[in-house]
């Protein structure tokens, strides 16, 4: 049995913890309305969030919702300013514990890892097979329906409470995550640390059950590979079986193909020997240039090309870039805003 977490929440409201979480939720945000309240009495918000906690008197605000329609179309929570620093607070204490658990084929919302560390690890391990067992891999591509919208809150509260049995971080846990339902909430921060707890029902299946190490897992996108095309789709009826009956989840989609081939996964298309960005990024970044560009906003070009590169500077993307770089040029030209 693994090991119980007491006694948490003097970490939990402890001002120096509070005063870090305030400070990370600012991040991106400092010229947020919610932001510019809190900071005009920054100390005494932090003081009375820490005492209503203590005191079991803290409730969240109603968070504010929005759709966003790339790379699809879904919904997006964002919660009270004030509420982002208590969840700050609360996964800091939370979230190494949970993450200690975790296998290291999980790549999601951990320190040192994320997608460009998923990435890498899966085309490093494309590589290695291919030198281990000198013939064609395959990779069988999984993705759930519906991931967030679907978490079951009567499995998850299993998981928390097998590792936390501090009743008042329990309690605090709550206001953000009920006992009862299904579904958490897109853009809240504990939605992700619960999505990527979630998911190692299915690594511990894979690493445990079926003993196989060669998967690497982002959130609710998995890729597993073997040298054997029909063992995966074996296993893919296996995988199935135990998210429908252990995780309530069901695949919105899968494939098994050859490495060589390319997988779409974490943004980019990889393969064993390179990894170039997917289309569909490519061209949604061709239609913000264009779009930004013509309509003279530079501020949100500027921000969109700074998150955009540093995407792209991770796969072999230079031709790309300056392809791009020379669009831009050329609707700068055709407005007349060079000599």
């Amino acid at each position: 049995m693994g090991q119980k977490h007491r006694n948490l929440i003097a970490h939990i409201t402890a001002p120096e913890n509070f005063e870090r979480a305030h400070q990370k939720a600012a991040k991106g945000r400092r010229s947020s309305a919610g932001y510019l309240h809190f900071k005009e009495h920054d100390a005494a918000w932090l003081a009375k969030l820490r005492h209503d906690i203590q005191e079991k008197v803290y409730e969240p605000g109603k968070p504010r919702e929005f759709w966003i329609h790339e790379p699809k179309p879904r919904p997006i929570s964002a919660d009270p300013f004030r509420d982002r620093v208590v969840q700050h607070a609360l996964c800091s204490v939370i979230a190494p514990i949970f993450e200690a658990g975790m296998m290291p084929q999980s790549f999601a919302c951990r320190k040192g890892r994320g997608m460009h560390g998923g990435a890498i690890h899966t085309q490093a391990l494309m590589r290695r097979m291919e030198n281990a067992h000198g013939k064609r891999i395959y990779a069988l591509k999984t993705d759930f329906s519906k991931y967030f919208y679907s978490l079951q809150h009567e499995t998850l509260w299993r998981m928390i409470d097998a590792k936390i049995t501090c009743r008042h971080t329990r309690w605090l846990i709550e206001r953000f995550t009920s006992r009862e339902g299904i579904g958490v909430l897109i853009g809240r921060l504990t939605s992700q640390l619960w999505g990527g707890v979630y998911g190692t029902s299915i690594d511990r299946m894979l690493a445990q059950t079926m003993k196989i190490s060669t998967f690497v897992r982002y959130m609710d996108d998995i890729v597993v590979l073997s040298p054997s095309y029909h063992y995966l789709h074996e296993l893919r009826g296996w995988m199935e079986m135990h998210c429908r009956h252990a995780m309530g989840l069901k695949f919105s989609k899968w494939s098994v193909s050859p490495v060589e081939a390319g997988v779409n996964f974490l943004g980019y298309r990889i393969f064993p020997g390179y990894k170039l960005l997917r289309k569909d990024s490519v061209l949604r970044a061709r239609r913000k240039i264009i779009s930004y560009t013509r309509a003279g906003n530079w501020d949100a070009l500027r921000k969109f090309l700074a998150a955009w590169l540093g995407h792209a500077k991770w796969a072999d993307s230079r031709n790309l870039i300056e392809s791009l770089s020379r669009q831009h040029r050329a609707i700068l030209e055709e407005r007349h805003v060079l000599a």
